[in-house]
């Protein structure tokens, strides 16, 4: 009997809802899977019917060691290692159960990639384990281990394998903030002013502590971004003066929030940019006053007025607490030494 061509045949187990969802680059489906192994020899007898016929895998559902424990979230257009899983998928409607029989040539990746979601499954439930993305070599030349029985010998001897997958939900790209790692150099640069925007949206309705998050993601974008070019090339500077906004709304927040140390932080990398920056001298100054470094606090605002003569009202006020503050030094240090010469009496 000649040998049975099998390819990618798709059986609706469970209808979905609602017309077929566009599944186009950026669209996120968040779905489970179920994958099942034949038992018998598929390349001559086809896929059974019979449940008896196949060995359940692995399973999404299901928690290390059995399955990743959750939803899958694959993201079309962005190079999912098992790229039958994209087929298939994008043939599915909301809430739909399909099984897939997928020939072995088009899951040569997928021992590697269970590995990969079982091992951090395995680290949710065992803090100390620290997944590992290679396998294990017995022998200088030999098979790779991936430490499970069933994933090690697909591995060696790929084999054809029914896989039910249920569309849980679908998302399109305008619909959820693309993480930084979705997005190219040319999204990341766009995204920039964006998280700027919605940080400032934060800030204006009192809620400092979310438009920090906003903030500092966009500084971490900015950082991916100088990584493409040399230091110090007009590319790179024009890219870094980006920082200087971003910084200076992070210390904002901070002075708000009374994280005085962090204030000051900030508005110091303004002033490693742009050492003249009004604003960030202003802050750096406020935040000083309250981690009570006064001298620095004072140079601070002694070369503020130097530098923008019209700001002396804001001095004058700063000067007033700094005074103030100094009083209060002064007053603690009499009294610590009092006590002091206390200790020293003779009796």
């Amino acid at each position: 009997m000649a040998p049975r061509q099998v390819k990618a045949v798709k059986k609706v187990l469970s209808a979905g809802r609602g017309p077929l969802p566009e599944y186009r680059d950026g669209t996120k489906a968040f779905f489970n899977y179920e994958v099942l192994l034949p038992l018998n020899d598929v390349k001559k007898q086809g896929f059974s019917d019979c449940k008896d016929d196949y060995k359940s895998i692995d399973d999404t559902r299901k928690p290390y060691p059995d399955g990743y424990g959750k939803p899958l979230e694959l993201v079309f257009g962005k190079k999912f290692q098992l790229p039958i899983f994209e087929t298939c998928l994008s043939s599915m409607h909301i809430g739909e159960v399909c099984q897939f029989d997928i020939d072995e040539r088009h899951l040569h990746t997928y021992p590697m990639i269970s590995k990969k979601l079982r091992d951090i499954s395995r680290a949710a439930v065992d803090p100390k384990h620290k997944p590992h993305h290679e396998g294990h070599h017995c022998a200088a030349m030999g098979p790779v281990k991936l430490g499970y029985e069933e994933l090690d010998e697909l591995n060696e001897n790929p084999k054809p394998l029914r896989i039910i997958f249920h569309m849980l939900d679908v998302v399109q790209p305008e619909n959820y903030e693309a993480e930084s790692w979705q997005l190219n150099v040319e999204e990341k640069m766009a995204s920039l002013d964006t998280l700027r925007l919605q940080g400032n949206d934060l800030f204006k309705a009192g809620k400092f502590e979310e438009a920090t998050i906003k903030y500092r993601e966009a500084l971490g974008r900015v950082d991916t971004l100088l990584l493409r070019e040399k230091p110090g090339d007009p590319e790179w500077v024009e890219l870094d003066r980006k920082n200087i906004s971003l910084y200076l709304n992070l210390s904002q927040c901070y002075l708000n929030m009374s994280q005085y140390y962090d204030a000051v932080r900030t508005a110091s990398e303004v002033l490693k940019r742009e050492e003249t920056n009004e604003k960030a001298l202003f802050r750096r100054a406020k935040g000083r006053i309250g981690t009570w470094e006064l001298d620095q606090a004072e140079e601070d605002l002694n070369k503020l007025l130097e530098l923008y003569p019209s700001a002396k009202r804001l001095v004058d006020a700063e000067r007033a607490i700094l005074a103030e503050r100094r009083k209060q030094d002064e007053a603690k240090s009499k009294s610590v030494f009092k006590e002091m010469m206390k200790g020293l009496s003779i009796h």
